[in-house]
């Protein structure tokens, strides 16, 4: 194991049985990320989470769990990689007709880590499948093909 400090958060799910409201078109999956992503800059991972649960099929208390665990973890994000100074939406990737993926820088000071929210589209309504941050850009620098 590397001595490099690595925060992963990684929280996928996939659906199985679900209640969850659900958003029509890939329009409004990105604008629900843009509007997440807005919170997660300012510290307000509860209100933007909040946003993601009519459309996740996850107990509301597991998204608070995770609202709780990236709190917990951010004074270390803060003091390793400084002030935030904003957000820059970097690509979309879909994987077949079925998952849709947008890929947030979010800046500090000294480094970014990158958001991933991912979206999940069992017959014709998508749902939202996860919500992950990672500092390691590394994957950021290759291509999709």
């Amino acid at each position: 194991m590397t001595k490099r400090f690595a925060i992963v958060l990684l929280f996928f799910l996939i659906t199985s049985v679900s209640f969850a409201d659900s958003i029509d078109s890939t329009d409004q999956t990105k604008l629900l990320s843009d509007k997440m992503i807005n919170h997660f800059v300012k510290k307000e991972f509860q209100e933007g989470l909040a946003l993601a649960k009519p459309y996740w099929p996850l107990p509301e208390v597991e998204i608070d769990g995770l609202a709780n665990q990236i709190a917990t973890q951010w004074p270390i994000v803060d003091q390793r990689f400084g002030i935030s100074t904003g957000k820059e939406f970097i690509r979309e990737e879909k994987l077949g007709k079925s998952f849709i993926r947008y890929y947030y820088l979010h800046k500090f000071q000294n480094h970014a880590i990158y958001w991933l929210i991912t979206f999940y589209r069992p017959s014709d309504k998508w749902k939202v499948n996860g919500v992950t941050f990672k500092d390691d850009l590394e994957p950021l620098f290759k291509t999709v093909e």
